[in-house]
């Protein structure tokens, strides 16, 4: 094969060879026909009960299913991440904004929804939303699902959140957070605030028409169980969404 490719190694029963392209993704080669598919050939699948094991053989990790043969880049098994530090979208779009901390601020967005997504789960009633308002340049909202006694489900605002590239003026954009948190769409006017600058985070609450921060700045690697703690305050402390 070609040298950006890599041997992965025989599916049991040597039809069918295994190998990985330059990203990483595995495609499969019938040794007789040469044939190439990207995807698992009939017979070849994963059951529940699966033994898998690391390739000492290999110079990348590499896992084999030991029934199958079946070989995997990354842990079929992997242990639930303790922190969103461990999850591997989020530590892949940490690692690039290190490397290149002048990206835009797409780039940084899409680092921090990961985040969101992490720490507000939907099994708790929680959606993260990436927003494209072009009247308040609004980037998230963190919806909280609820349901009325002996009616539908409804979603209230619980966080709105806006992403900066670094060196942009934390003041000039808190007030411009707090515009936003004013204008949300809850009958109480109640919501958290969250502004991300760069690498840095602050969370603030708009309660009863008063804007206020609930914690001071914290950087999202450095500081991470600190910024997993306000999190849960704010998940711990709603606020209510609607008049009695």
């Amino acid at each position: 094969m070609a040298n950006n490719s890599y041997d992965l190694g025989l599916l049991n029963g040597n039809t069918w060879h295994q190998w990985a392209d330059s990203s990483g993704l595995v495609y499969y080669q019938n040794v007789v026909t040469q044939l190439t598919t990207y995807k698992l050939p009939a017979g070849w699948e994963d059951i529940a009960g699966d033994i898998w094991a690391l390739d000492p053989t290999k110079a990348w990790p590499q896992w084999n299913n030991q029934r199958t043969g079946r070989a995997r880049l990354t842990n079929p098994n992997p242990p639930p991440p303790t922190t969103y530090l461990a999850d591997p979208h989020v530590a892949a779009r940490i690692s690039v904004l290190q490397r290149t901390p002048h990206s835009p601020e797409p780039l940084y967005r899409r680092m921090m929804c990961g985040i969101l997504q992490w720490i507000f789960t939907s099994d708790e009633g929680f959606s993260v939303m990436q927003e494209d308002m072009a009247t308040l340049h609004l980037d998230f909202t963190v919806l909280r699902l609820l349901a009325r006694p002996g009616g539908s489900t409804y979603e209230y605002d619980f966080l709105l959140g806006e992403t900066k590239i670094p060196r942009e003026s934390w003041s000039i954009n808190t007030n411009h957070l707090h515009t936003v948190c004013a204008s949300n769409d809850n009958d109480t006017k109640n919501v958290y605030g969250m502004l991300q600058v760069g690498f840095e985070v602050q969370f603030f609450k708009h309660e009863n028409y008063q804007f206020e921060a609930i914690g001071g700045r914290m950087h999202l690697v450095n500081d991470v169980h600190n910024v997993i703690s306000w999190a849960r305050y704010m998940k711990e402390n709603p606020m209510p969404f609607v008049n009695h």
